[in-house]
């Protein structure tokens, strides 16, 4: 078994395009049956918590189980909050061929890949949106860079509880040209913006509906797990779309968790279509009315395509 460490990781990972590219595809090809993926393992840490995705596809040589754990106390220690790696297995054989200790890193870029590709396939083409990030750590910087980077965008407005994170992100965005303008509050920031990417751990919803503006689109990343919330009801109630990375998952440990199986909100499973459905359909509209929302739970078959592109990319190298 062959373990590769970050640093060589990090030389081969694909450009901000081939991700999203890869990544549509991966969704495309999970809703069309191509994965199995089971369910999510998760472990609560005592402060934080530990998940295990693990899959295989047809596509791809190796099935993979990757371990992503941290805890918010981290940064008392000089740490980063999350860290991981994937293991990868030989379908052909079942043996454990590579261990990517990542760190995390492929995570943060699958992520923010997926959060870009939705923004770019659901936005208006030719809109240039105000966009607006929540949660300003690691998963906040990804973001930024890759959604700015798939519309064209050179500013983002910021909010955080610590203020200190919103003045670190700023500090990041510099060498990448990217403008980052604080918002005092979730309310002010909803209200200038018509592009929103959450990435916290909350477990109670903080962004209403009344405060969204017409066409306003949601990428809501801080939910994947039972018990957290970012976006209240009544955001889920209004929407006129609602995207699922995976509907097994998002129904039970998503935004969707709350209201997805209530015989009192029967709408909101007529409302919902899978990442992979919409992407497959090459005609959809983006032409869009009224709030959408995509949520993220973050499936298997992410980790899957990243982390054979990787391989594939280190061995083409001895080939």
């Amino acid at each position: 078994m062959k373990f590769i460490n970050i640093n060589e990781i990090k030389s081969h990972l694909p450009g901000k395009d081939q991700l999203m590219t890869i990544m549509k595809q991966a969704f495309i090809d999970y809703s069309s049956g191509k994965y199995t993926i089971p369910a999510v393992g998760h472990l609560p840490l005592d402060h934080g918590e530990l998940h295990i995705k693990y899959g295989a596809g047809n596509p791809y040589k190796y099935a993979t189980i990757k371990i992503a754990s941290g805890s918010y106390k981290n940064i008392d220690f000089g740490l980063p909050n999350s860290s991981g790696c994937i293991l990868l297995i030989n379908q052909e054989t079942g043996y454990p061929d590579y261990i990517l200790e990542d760190k995390g890193l492929l995570t943060d870029h699958r992520t923010a890949a997926a959060g870009a590709l939705m923004s770019k396939e659901i936005m208006p083409a030719g809109s240039i949106p105000n966009f607006g990030i929540i949660g300003c750590g690691i998963q906040g910087f990804h973001q930024t860079i890759y959604t700015c980077h798939a519309l064209g965008l050179n500013k983002v407005y910021a909010y955080d509880i610590h203020v200190e994170a919103i003045e670190f992100l700023y500090m990041q965005l510099i060498e990448h040209d990217i403008q980052v303008i604080p918002c005092s509050d979730v309310k002010e920031l909803c209200c200038k913006c018509d592009l929103i990417t959450t990435v916290t751990p909350a477990i109670s919803g903080f962004i209403h509906s009344e405060w969204l503006n017409e066409g306003t689109h949601i990428n809501a990343f801080g939910c994947d797990t039972k018990g957290k919330q970012e976006l209240t009801d009544s955001v889920i109630q209004s929407a006129s779309i609602i995207y699922a990375d995976c509907l097994r998952q998002c129904s039970t440990e998503g935004e969707l968790q709350y209201l997805y199986n209530d015989r009192q909100n029967r709408q909101i499973k007529r409302k919902t279509r899978e990442f992979g459905q919409f992407l497959a359909d090459t005609h959809h509209s983006k032409n869009k009315k009224g709030i959408t929302v995509a949520d993220f739970t973050g499936i298997a078959v992410q980790d899957i395509a990243i982390a054979n592109y990787v391989v594939d990319s280190i061995n083409k190298e001895f080939q």
